[in-house]
């Protein structure tokens, strides 16, 4: 028990100074912590600056990427209402054209077997190129070998208008192809 009032009658003599050293220890502590918030601070600032120039690229990307998929939206649809403008057009030509040939004495002569048998072997290329080689299982009544008939003229003549509406159309879907790389590339 004499230690405790030995230690009472040095704090009542030494109090102002164990005062100012508490308050000493406790303004430090004090600063200790506030630098360590403010350093918490700036790192968050800084993450949160970071996310927001990852989120303002992604935003940007995504409306890049909108843009391009309604003008790629643009671009199909109007080629797709040309081409169907096209079709219309050339039926009325084949309707038109059958009408004027109706009539011509020379509709019914043949063209020559070796012309019309390389139209027909270049058609069949086209086509062969042009179709996927794996068909799946093949119909058993289509395996046989087709004997056409032979080509007139006038059936040459109806030819004619389809086949160059159709390079049409095909010019017209690469242009739009061709639009839409442009497009792509003016945005990167």
């Amino acid at each position: 028990m004499s230690w405790l009032i030995g230690g009472w009658r040095l704090f009542k003599e030494h109090w102002p100074a164990l005062a100012i050293f508490v308050l000493i220890f406790a303004f430090f502590a004090m600063l200790l912590t506030i630098d360590q918030q403010r350093y918490e601070i700036g790192q968050a600032q800084e993450r949160n600056k970071t996310q927001q120039q990852e989120l303002n690229q992604q935003s940007a990307i995504i409306s890049q990427q909108a843009f391009q998929f309604q003008r790629a939206n643009e671009i199909s649809a109007t080629a797709h209402r040309y081409g169907i403008n096209t079709d219309a057009a050339t039926q009325e030509k084949e309707i038109e054209y059958r009408t004027i040939l109706k009539n011509q004495p020379t509709c019914d002569l043949a063209v020559p077997a070796a012309i019309a048998g390389g139209l027909l072997n270049y058609t069949h290329r086209l086509r062969a190129g042009a179709v996927s080689s794996d068909t799946g299982s093949p119909d058993g009544s289509s395996l046989g070998a087709i004997t056409p008939g032979p080509l007139t003229y006038c059936q040459a003549v109806l030819w004619i208008d389809p086949l160059l509406s159709a390079i049409d159309k095909a010019n017209n879907q690469l242009r739009s192809i061709r639009q839409l790389d442009d497009a792509r590339q003016v945005k990167k």
